[in-house]
This record gives structure tokens, sequence and C-alpha cells, in this order.
């Protein structure tokens, strides 16, 4: 069992039992099944869920919110326009002031 070898790169099942690490693509065709018996071992689960950050979704969109102004401000700078700059300035005050409250500035 441990003898298996990727025939692309030539890793060795042996060799990811060392070091959970794997040499190519081909790799997870070679050690499907010894690949899903770590995974539910070390994890619990044979399948990658992903983790999404803890933050709420309100707080993601005021930081898209932010970065748009952010670059609306950058825009209407190289187009001159300094009376949207002012609006964008104070707009982006009232919002900084809003995400710091909220930890994420």
């Amino acid at each position: 069992m441990y003898d298996k070898i990727c025939k692309k790169c030539g890793t060795k099942l042996s060799d990811f039992y060392r070091t959970y690490m794997l040499g190519c693509p081909e790799c997870y065709s070679a050690f499907e099944r010894e690949i899903l018996l770590a995974l539910k071992k070390i994890q619990g689960a044979n399948i990658h869920t992903g983790k999404m950050p803890k933050i709420a979704n309100i707080d993601r969109e005021l930081l898209s919110e932010y970065e748009r102004l952010i670059k609306e401000k950058e825009d209407a700078a190289l187009d001159g326009r300094f009376s949207r700059i002012k609006e964008l300035s104070a707009q982006l005050v009232e919002l900084s002031e809003e995400l710091k409250r909220r930890g994420l500035l």
C-alpha cells in the first residue's frame, strides 16, 4: 500500500503520509482512496466545505460600498470633478466612522 507511486510525477504514497502534500494533480487520482481516508481521519470528513469569514452580510455590504466610494472618488479626481470629490469625501467619512464602530477599519 505505501509503495504506490504516481506515474506522472513519481511521488510516493509514503511521501504523502509523511508531508500530507502531493506532487501533481495526477496524484489525486493515483492516491484517491488513501487521500479520502486520510482527510476523513484528519478533518472528520472527506470533503472540503470551505470557511466563510465571520462577518455579517451588512458588514460585507458596507465594506463593498466603502471600496466603491473610494474608487469613485479616485475617478472623480482624475476627471477634475471637484464638487463630486467633496460629496464623496463626506460620504466616506460617515461610512468610515460606522466601519470603525463595527471594528472593520
